[in-house]
């Protein structure tokens, strides 16, 4: 099986490119493949008001992480948007400032990025 890793960056104004993505991670999981999700840039903004989100998003990011797919947040956009504390609230760690994730490690791990 393949591995993939979705990093989602764009903004929660447009659930789609959250929803989608999210739906996509846990088709691959489904069928046995590796899978893991980032939040990184605007898509930290996620987490502000979670509960206020379209059901659809809301519902796809509830499978995804009800099954582990969510690696991480970046600590760097998360630190710098001013969402740490939503974010915690999801029981996600922000340890410092620095960016992530580490795209080359995941390339040389064998995953395929899939930039949302």
């Amino acid at each position: 099986m393949s591995k993939h890793a979705f990093l989602l960056l764009s903004s929660p104004e447009n659930p789609g490119k959250i929803a989608n993505p999210l739906e996509y991670a846990a088709q691959l999981d489904n069928a046995g493949h590796d899978v893991i999700v980032w939040f990184d840039g605007g898509s930290t903004f996620w987490f502000e008001d979670l509960e206020s989100r379209p059901a659809p998003a809301l519902d796809a990011y509830k499978t995804a992480r009800e099954r582990g797919l969510i690696a991480g947040v970046c600590n760097h956009c998360a630190t710098h948007k001013g969402v740490v504390e939503d974010i915690e609230a999801e029981g996600f760690e922000i340890t410092g400032e620095d960016h992530q994730p580490d795209v080359d490690a995941l390339v040389e791990d064998g995953y395929e990025l899939h930039i949302v």
